[in-house]
């Protein structure tokens, strides 16, 4: 089983042009980390999650009341320690990482 441990999640430039952007991160489609973020935020997340297989798909959105959420960004970490960039949707957020494969 791989894992993969996410340390800060930054707001470079929001996606929401009034109020905080309400982001969430999925791995392999499960949620499993939400937050309020406006630009220059930066928030520490310091866990690890567990992952079926040796792959993890993770996705940022950012949740709307009306219509679908927007998917802000896909990355598949590395091995070792990086950072993804999510720049959809006109949004700007880096989450640093460290992936351990099986």
């Amino acid at each position: 089983m791989a894992a993969v441990k996410f340390f800060h999640l930054e707001c470079v430039k929001q996606e929401d042009w009034n109020g905080k952007d309400d982001i969430y991160l999925t791995i392999n489609g499960h949620r499993v980390y939400s937050a309020r973020m406006g630009e220059d935020d930066k928030v520490a997340i310091n866990r690890t999650f567990h992952v079926e297989g040796d792959v993890a798909t993770v996705r940022l959105y950012e949740s709307d009341d009306i219509g679908n959420d927007d998917l802000l960004g896909e990355q598949i970490p590395l091995s070792g320690v990086g950072e993804m960039k999510f720049t959809e949707d006109d949004a700007y957020y880096t989450l640093s990482y460290e992936f351990f494969p099986r």
